[in-house]
C-alpha cells in the first residue's frame, strides 16, 4: 500500500525520515523540517489511516508500519538513512532498526518506550472511538501533549493540534493503537545496532522520562537525554533543544549518501 510522503530531495544530501506521533501527520515536525532542509533531505510520512494516507485494508502491526518506511525510502531510491520518530512513530522506529539494521545509519526515539501504555487500555481506546468518535479522545489529548505553560502560550497550535485529530478517521486512529498494544520492543532491543538517542520531555506522562531512561538502558549503546519544561509533543514545545539534540545525533553517524 502506498503511504503519504512528503519531501523536498537531492540525491547528493543525506536524508532524515520523521515518524509522526499518534493521531497526527506530518505537519507536526515543521520546525525540524526547517532547521534541517538547508541540508538534509528531509521525508515526512502519513500513518496509515491518518493525514492523507489511506486506510489500512488489513489490521497493521507496527511491523506493517516500519515496512511502509521502507517503502519510501525505496520509492526515493535512498539505501541508508537516518530516522527520527516520536511517540508510536519511535516504536515504529524500534521495529525499523531491528529488522532492517542495514538500512538504518542512525536512530532518535523521542516521547517513547519499549511499550506504551498497556494492551488493555489501547484496546479500550479503539473501541471507544470507534463507538463515540474522535472528539472525546482529541480533547483528553492536548494535556498529554501539551504542559500547562505552553497550552496557554501558544493556544492556536493547541486548537489546531485538537482540530486535525477531531477530524481524522475513527478507524486509522483505533488500527494504530491496537497495532500499539502488540508490540513488546524488549523482544527486539537487542537487535537494534544502529547509534541510537533516546529523547524525553520532563513533563510527559503519556510517556514519562522513566520509559526513556528503560528504553535506553535496553539497546546497547544509546544515549538518553531529557528536555525541560516540555511534554509529549517535545519537538513542538521545545524545538530548538529538540533540533539541537537531533542534529548532533544524525550529523555525526548519517554524514553520508550511499
Amino acid at each position: 500500500m502506498d503511504v503519504h510522503y512528503e519531501t523536498e530531495f537531492r540525491s547528493d544530501r543525506p536524508t532524515v525520515i520523521f515518524g509522526s506521533s499518534l493521531g497526527t501527520d506530518g505537519s507536526m515536525w515543521k520546525p525540524q523540517l526547517e532547521a534541517l532542509g538547508a541540508t538534509w533531505n528531509t521525508v515526512t510520512f502519513d500513518l496509515r489511516g491518518h493525514g492523507k494516507s489511506p486506510l489500512s485494508e488489513v489490521s497493521p502491526s507496527i511491523d506493517t508500519f516500519a515496512d511502509d518506511v521502507i517503502s519510501v525510502a525505496d520509492a526515493l531510491g535512498v539505501r541508508t538513512f537516518a530516522y527520527c520518530g516520536l511517540s508510536i512513530g519511535g516504536v515504529i522506529g524500534q521495529s525499523l532498526a531491528a529488522r532492517y539494521a542495514e538500512r538504518v545509519d542512525a536512530l532518535v526515539l523521542a516521547s517513547t518506550g519499549l511499550t506504551i501504555l498497556t494492551p488493555r487500555a489501547l484496546n479500550e481506546r479503539a473501541d471507544r472511538v470507534l463507538a463515540e468518535g474522535m472528539a472525546g479522545v482529541a480533547e483528553a489529548s492536548v494535556s498529554r501533549w501539551f504542559n500547562a505553560r505552553f497550552r496557554a502560550a501558544q493556544p492556536e497550535v493547541v486548537a489546531a493540534k485538537t482540530e486535525h485529530m477531531r477530524g481524522m478517521n475513527a478507524r486509522g486512529y483505533a488500527d494504530a493503537c491496537r497495532a500499539l498494544a502488540g508490540f513488546d520492543g524488549a523482544q527486539i532491543a537487542a537487535d537494534i545496532k544502529a547509534p541510537t538517542l533516546v529523547i524525553a520531555g520532563a513533563d510527559d506522562v503519556a510517556t514519562p522520562p522513566a520509559d526513556g531512561q528503560k528504553l535506553a538502558s535496553a539497546i546497547e549503546g544509546a544515549v538518553y537525554q531529557e528536555i525541560p519544561d516540555a511534554s509529549h509533543l517535545c519537538n513542538v514545545e521545545q524545538p530548538e533543544l529538540f533540533v539541537g539534540l537531533l542534529r548532533e545525533h544524525i550529523e555525526e553517524y548519517a554524514r553520508g549518501v550511499r
